[in-house]
């Protein structure tokens, strides 16, 4: 089972923070027909349901010199439902060694909830940075629309654990293609979110790219045009999984997907325009 892959002098591994239960696929993509998931049974769909993980990724020089870059915090530390489980971020990164106080920067893909979780920890009612020394990137679209007077009221992640990254000194709003840290810049991909990104990894003549939410199965790699319940714009972000892939496929980047399980997350894809394939690694 591959959960970490080297590209050039960039290494990036998945960790798992939570595995919740399958759902009903069609509650997910309630504008496909159930017939046309037949041929996608097998390699997108456990028995018959949409079976996601939560996973962060963590992008790390292979000779351990240099800046930690964490994308995306998933869950949080719960409990979460039905069953109470915690979020097991932390411990993964330990098992992988790394601290808290080691991460550099926290890449904010978007502003869902399965995306912020880890952001912000609380003692009480007093919330401190769970990564004290990074320093949080966020698009600045994504952060105008989320923490409008409009929506963050209505979103209880964006209080929990977006908005506090302004008043702890950690936020950074970053614009279109931004580097990061050597090798790693944002990329942006709008659709599923107004500002959603994806991260960009070049080291060594080679390239790969944590996708956030581009793709939420491995049926949208096939079936370009579909679209789940979550994506706020769907045309734009048909365009955005289209342009990707066909960089990824073209370019022979390594493509790490979050919602995909953990061992066939991480892959290369072939084909063009509304049609790709994907091979694991």
């Amino acid at each position: 089972m591959t959960t970490s892959v080297t590209i050039g002098n960039l290494q990036v591994t998945a960790l798992v923070d939570l595995t919740p239960p399958p759902r009903d696929v069609s509650m997910i993509f309630p504008d496909v027909p159930a017939a046309d998931w037949e041929p996608h049974q097998a390699l997108a769909l456990e028995n018959g349901m949409w079976q996601t993980q939560y996973c962060s990724f963590v992008i790390r020089p292979a000779s351990g010199e240099g800046p930690v870059v964490l994308v995306d915090t998933a869950m949080g530390p719960g409990p979460h439902e039905p069953d109470g489980v915690p979020g097991r971020l932390l411990e993964e990164l330990a098992v992988n060694g790394v601290e808290p106080g080691e991460v550099d920067f926290v890449i904010t893909t978007h502003p869902h909830g399965d995306h912020v979780g880890w952001n912000v920890t609380y003692d009480g009612d007093t919330a401190r940075a769970t990564f004290p020394n990074a320093q949080y990137v966020v698009s600045r679209a994504d952060w105008d629309q989320w923490t409008s007077a409009a929506v963050a009221p209505n979103v209880p992640a964006i209080g929990h654990s977006l908005q506090p990254l302004e008043g702890l000194g950690v936020l950074k709003l970053v614009d279109g293609e931004q580097e990061i840290a050597p090798g790693i810049k944002t990329l942006p991909a709008n659709g599923h979110t107004p500002g959603h990104q994806c991260v960009l990894i070049e080291s060594g003549g080679e390239s790969g790219v944590v996708i956030g939410d581009l793709f939420h199965n491995l049926a949208q790699v096939t079936q370009t045009a579909w679209c789940p319940m979550f994506d706020w714009n769907q045309d734009m972000a048909r365009t955005s999984r289209r342009d990707i892939l066909g960089r990824a496929s073209s370019g022979g980047w390594t493509v790490f997907a979050g919602h995909l399980r953990i061992g066939r997350n991480i892959g290369k894809v072939t084909g063009s325009r509304e049609r790709f394939t994907w091979q694991p690694v």
